[in-house]
């Protein structure tokens, strides 16, 4: 059950997926050079169509994967200026009405209404000679927002020769167009009432080729068009020109299928800018499952109006349905139909959702829950200017598998304390571990709020009550390796112990230390580590094992909440290390140390330390910095801000901490002397 510290260990050392330039897959998801690796290409639901799904990594079809200037790179469609937006962009999701054509058959005005946007000649165009011509309405949407430089439209026979239809002179003369951002929609995803701009009025006009520059061009996706006088006329093409980079585009990865449940290290890329960094965004979320699909498709019975969904295969009802069983079903069926389609859910069971976007292009932890067998990630590129976005170079992802456990449950306790005073803390996690495949671990690392002041004693209990290791450490506040167990690191971050290696189901591991509170609420994650090589395992929060007679199995978790923080101040404990200090060079007491806590801040604070003389007079500034909640030291060296040793004296240190809400200062005297 339990090795010792010695033992070799059967594991494996973190591995590496790679998208993109030097990868060993590429964005389409081609694998190189991973053994027991593969991809599955990914399923999205069309925006238009939410109850079907459809197969590809640009789910709006504004990913370019091919730039001959940037091999093996990703970035946003980029709009050659003078390409014409309407036929594309109406076809994904866009349309094109004329809400006062009401005489006009509806399945025929739309036909004439698409040849507007077509860039074919179709021999037709939308007429208004007869009646009611005044005020009449053409508005398109482009069913995206698109950077737009020029609007064109004409009659027959002008900027594309029909000789057979020469309606030349039936031109547009006068009307008012009007252009939309489509920031204000109302609740049916229209232009909300005023948002409409007013962007030229033409009177008279002599010209039958109309052409409209938008310049500056501009991110445009309603345009609307209105006749302002009662002359007849008639528009074969309505034509919108584009240039730039689209505001928003997608890329979904393929679902990465690594073999057997694994755990996640760091996820980081590279990229570059185009253009303006401060108006361009890329922003990556990961999600993990544990089978191949995160939809869950399903069946209902046919001529049963109280029938529910049945996610499960007809030829192997033990089986889920899957998506290409799903699509031979019929719609609606028929008499001569047993089954037809039901609905499409997310997979909440087996998938989780998109985590949050990581922050660090350099590195950050993928929070995303292991172990799992199945990784995705997305991109979303965000423009606020025409001209700029970022280019996507590459993007890796760490896992190491086998996994050490099927899952590391974790809880704390207690779980309310009081804010900045030293307490004892049991922290236990329980191994879950049934599958035979895994590696087990013999270290754990746990992050605290601010340096742990003591770590006291490690227990291992199996899952049958029995001790396998109860170890009280002699010296509880420093690195040691005390045989049966060792204390490897204490950062301001957290701590590291190591112990016999834990390998069976059940097996509980408690963590005696003592710390202080600073925050509300702090949460005390971790980590199971094999120290032989690279693998870990984050814990996930839970009831781990009952740590107390008030310990609520309900309430378990690794949160610790303190409310007497809020009555607080935001600054804790403040201290000088010495009363008097002569900064006089001789090696003894030359600088000033101060170390202090800060509390109860959301986010960053301002940090500042200031020196004033018994009179009031600010005299120096010691620190100056933001940041949030912890323990901090300071040094000074006795000069002031032009580097001038101070004269000897007796001088108040006031500390400051000021957050969005709130401030506090605390105030210490001190002694100058030579």
């Amino acid at each position: 059950m339990l090795l010792a510290l010695a033992c070799g260990l059967s594991t494996a050392a973190a591995e590496e997926v790679r998208f993109g330039q030097g990868g060993n897959i590429t964005w389409q998801g081609e694998v190189s050079g991973l053994s027991g690796v593969s991809t599955i290409q990914p399923e999205f639901r069309p925006a238009l169509n939410p109850n079907t799904t459809a197969i590809g990594v640009a789910p709006d079809d504004r990913i370019e994967l091919a730039e001959p200037d940037y091999p093996q790179a990703m970035l946003p469609i980029r709009l050659d200026e003078g390409e014409n937006l309407s036929a594309s962009l109406v076809a994904e999701g866009g349309s094109i009405v004329s809400e006062t054509a009401v005489e006009i058959n509806r399945d025929e005005l739309a036909a004439i209404l698409q040849g507007l946007l077509s860039p074919e000649p179709t021999g037709a165009a939308f007429e208004r000679k007869g009646t009611n011509i005044l005020g009449t309405l053409l508005t398109v949407d482009l069913g995206a927002t698109v950077g737009v430089n020029r609007i064109r439209f004409f009659p027959r026979n002008t900027f594309l020769p029909a000789p057979t239809t020469p309606f030349q002179n039936d031109f547009l003369r006068s009307f008012e167009l009007r252009i939309h951002d489509g920031l204000h929609l109302n609740e049916a995803g229209l232009p909300a009432l005023g948002t409409w701009e007013s962007f030229l009025t033409v009177h008279d006009s002599n010209d039958p080729v109309m052409v409209v520059e938008i310049n500056p061009p501009r991110y445009l996706r309603f345009v609307r068009l209105r006749a302002a006088s009662s002359i007849p006329f008639e528009i074969e093409k309505l034509q919108i020109f584009g240039e730039g980079f689209f505001p928003t585009a997608q890329y979904l990865s393929p679902i990465v299928d690594l073999g057997t449940p694994s755990n996640w290290g760091q996820i980081r890329w590279t990229s570059n800018v185009l253009g303006e960094e401060a108006l361009t965004d890329l922003i990556v979320r990961t999600r993990t499952g544990s089978d191949a699909t995160p939809f869950v498709y399903n069946r209902t019975e046919v001529g049963n109006p109280n029938a529910e969904d049945i996610p499960f295969s007809i030829d192997n009802p033990s089986e889920p349905l899957s998506r290409a069983e799903f699509f031979n079903l019929p719609v609606e069926g028929t008499a001569a139909d047993s089954w037809q389609r039901g609905s499409i859910r997310d997979d909440l069971d087996n998938w989780s959702p998109w985590s949050p976007p990581y922050s660090a292009a350099a590195g950050s932890r993928n929070t995303s829950p292991a172990p799992r067998t199945y990784f995705q990630f997305r991109v979303d590129f965000l423009s606020r200017e025409l001209h700029s976005s970022q280019v996507l170079n590459s993007l890796a992802f760490e896992f190491t598998r086998p996994a050490l456990a099927d899952a590391l449950i974790a809880e704390v306790f207690p779980r309310t304390v009081e804010a900045a005073q030293a307490t004892a803390f049991v922290y236990a996690v329980r191994a879950e571990m049934e599958r035979s495949e895994l590696q087990g671990f013999n270290g754990f690392e746990l992050f605290t709020q601010g340096r742990v002041a003591q770590i006291a004693r490690l227990e291992i209990v199996a899952a049958d009550g029995q001790s396998l290791l109860d170890h009280t450490f002699e010296t509880p506040d420093r690195v040691a390796d005390e045989g049966a167990a060792a204390i490897t690191s204490i950062t301001d971050e957290g701590f590291a112990v190591r112990f016999p290696r834990i390998d069976a189901d059940g097996t509980i591991l408690k963590i005696h230390f003592v710390n202080r509170v600073l925050a509300y609420s702090s949460d005390f994650g971790g980590r199971a580590l094999v120290h032989e090589t690279e693998a870990f395992q984050w814990v996930q929060a839970g009831n781990a094992t009952a740590l107390d007679a008030n310990d609520a199995h309900f309430d378990s978790g690794i949160t610790v909440l303190s409310p007497a923080v809020t009555r607080t101040g935001l600054i804790g404990n403040f201290a000088l290390d010495t009363p008097v200090f002569t900064p006089n060079g001789d090696g003894a007491h030359d600088s000033l140390r101060l170390r202090f806590e800060v509390l109860a801040v959301v986010g960053e604070a301002d940090i500042r330390g200031t020196l004033f003389d018994i009179s009031g007079r600010p005299r120096a500034t010691l620190f100056e910095h933001r940041g949030g909640n912890g323990t901090y030291a300071e040094h000074w060296h006795g000069r002031n801000d032009q580097g001038q040793l101070l004269p000897p004296g007796i001088y108040l240190v006031r500390l400051e901490v000021g957050g969005d809400a709130r401030s506090t200062a605390a105030i210490r005297s001190v002694g100058i002397a030579y």
